[in-house]
């Protein structure tokens, strides 16, 4: 199982998975099913919520299927519950649908660090030893310790009650709009987001209030959106998320679509397929964003981040459209509100 960094993690038996997965989801799952590929071969880990019916049940096979039918690779299945009848019904729908190219060669329930398997007599308790191992390595690979429980991790992504004033980003915005029209201003505000993002990026450090005002507004607008986006880079994403995280929970009511596509992007691109998730759904309801749909239509159909040209790989007129954005009212615009939600079908996270 490669984990994103550093090379593939070793893994031998179902001690090493279960105490692994937390630390390779980012949380400990909870109501959940979980397929973790046995080998190297490029197939995802995926979680999706453990159904509850026949129509839920039905849902998840149609999302998963289409999938893991592109590998052929073996896959062990995990069901986070005390309902051991709904993880039979869910990991046997699971091992039938993927019988031709992903054999299921374990399922087991888990609950903490205990296991049973569904499919043979065996049980078992993680060690300790395995327990500390993995949590160590985690550590070092991923800089990084598990939130206790998924409700936890998702209450990372919420709103910080030291937010930003609206009032803030609404003068913010007003500089933006008169440096767009200054070809001079355009482009020191872009040397400005280079080198701030940078920085910050590179000292873990949080942006000042204004500054961070400043670049919420500046990414309203498409091309210095892309500007940014196209500063994320492979070897530095976690950070790039941890960056763009922070900036989207102190984003005011109205500000959070850019800032929450960015974070899901880094997350994305750094292995983390359910923070990236999560930032999504910061994109508020009946707003239309299209880089967060083109990210969730990514994790959606398990694409690998791995095999996707990130912008900061192509050059800048194949990012932008055009080497440099002409000032004036067409680079003013920001995506608009739409009647059609963000995608937010749930599928499969890298």
């Amino acid at each position: 199982m490669n984990d994103g960094s550093n090379g593939p993690l070793i893994l031998r038996g179902l001690d090493d998975v279960v105490a692994a997965v937390p630390h390779l989801m980012g949380a400990e799952p909870e109501e959940s099913i979980i397929i973790f590929p046995a080998d190297h071969a490029g197939a995802p880990m995926s979680r999706t919520d453990l159904p509850r019916s026949t129509d839920e049940l039905d849902a998840m096979i149609r999302g998963l299927t289409p999938v893991y039918s592109r590998y052929d690779t073996p896959v062990v299945l995990l069901a986070y519950t005390e309902r051991r009848d709904l993880a039979e019904d869910a990991c046997g729908a699971v091992a039938a649908a993927f019988a031709a190219h992903c054999p299921v060669i374990a399922a087991a329930t888990v609950s903490g660090d205990r296991w049973v398997r569904m499919d043979s007599p065996d049980h078992g308790r993680v060690p300790e030893t395995v327990r500390d191992r993995l949590a160590a390595e985690s550590l070092y690979r991923r800089g990084s310790t598990p939130y206790p429980s998924l409700r936890e991790h998702r209450a990372s992504f919420a709103t910080r009650p030291d937010a930003l004033p609206s009032q803030a980003l609404t003068a913010a915005r007003q500089k933006t709009v008169a440096t767009l029209n200054d070809r001079d201003q355009l482009a020191e505000e872009r040397a400005w987001m280079r080198l701030t993002i940078g920085r910050h990026v590179a000292s873990s450090s949080p942006m000042p209030d204004r500054d961070a005002a400043r670049l919420l507004a500046d990414i309203e607008n498409l091309g210095l959106r892309d500007h940014a986006w196209a500063g994320i880079d492979r070897a530095e994403a976690s950070r790039h998320a941890e960056f763009w995280k922070n900036l989207l929970t102190r984003a005011p009511e109205g500000g959070q679509a850019p800032a929450a596509a960015l974070t899901a992007f880094s997350y994305w691109i750094a292995g983390d397929g359910l923070s990236a998730r999560t930032a999504l759904e910061r994109v508020p309801q009946g707003q239309d964003y299209s880089l967060a749909r083109l990210i969730g239509a990514a994790l959606h159909s398990g694409l690998d981040p791995k095999s996707f040209p990130i912008p900061s790989e192509l050059p800048t007129d194949v990012v932008s459209g055009r080497s440099e954005p002409t000032p004036g009212i067409e680079h003013q615009r920001r995506e608009p509100p739409s009647s059609s939600p963000t995608d937010r079908t749930p599928g499969v996270s890298r």
